[in-house]
């Protein structure tokens, strides 16, 4: 595994995969009001001056889907850099690029409706805006991953999870090669000329 062949797009995923696996155990929001009614003598307390009590939550405490799709998505990352490392490919319907900066966009989306909408109105705290610059972070460096490799997400799919310049992908030495001007599926390749017809030798006078 060679760190320093890993292009610039993948390097940023990766480590931004591994920091937002690390930022999902932290604390993403804390209880709003936390305070308990006793029955006898209704006196209220309050969970955050009790000494030991946790009124926060983590990502993986807090949501019961997004958890998940953040999970995939730093595994996506780390995935590419991984593979940029070796230099190997893997033979994906989606190419990794396009498949990392699609999720990251998707968590983007999600941590950031989390923030405006926080679960039972809890209050913010510090992981959660984490998260939100570590998924934007996935998200880029997946997109500059596409940029480096030639990649969109309307041929992504089309290359057979291969960038254009991936090994395997379209136009790369030993992959498929790129479909030709006027050629494709089902039709078949023009006929070679026919070889020059045999002449005699001319003669000459006697």
């Amino acid at each position: 595994m060679d760190v320093g062949r890993v292009p610039r797009g993948a390097l940023i995923a990766g480590i931004a995969g591994v920091a937002l696996f690390i930022i999902m155990f932290i604390s993403w929001f804390g209880a709003p009001e936390a305070e308990i009614v006793t029955p006898a003598g209704g006196i209220e307390i309050d969970l955050g001056d009790v000494p030991g009590a946790d009124t926060t939550a983590n990502a993986w405490q807090s949501f019961d889907f997004i958890d998940i799709v953040l999970m995939v998505t730093v595994i996506v990352a780390v995935g590419l850099a991984v593979m940029s490392a070796m230099g190997s490919s893997v033979n994906l319907p989606v190419a990794a690029s396009a498949l990392t900066a699609g999720l990251g966009i998707l968590a983007t989306l999600l941590v950031l409706y989390r923030i405006i909408d926080p679960p039972s109105d809890a209050e913010r705290e510090i992981g959660v805006f984490l998260g939100l610059i570590a998924s934007a972070a996935i998200a880029a460096g997946g997109w500059m991953s596409m940029q480096e490799e030639g990649t969109t997400f309307s041929n992504a799919v089309d290359s057979g999870g291969h960038g254009p310049n991936d090994p395997g992908g379209p136009g790369a030495p030993g992959g498929n090669p790129p479909p030709a001007g006027g050629t494709g599926a089902g039709t078949t390749p023009p006929s070679p000329p026919p070889p020059p017809s045999q002449q005699p030798p001319p003669t000459t006078g006697p």
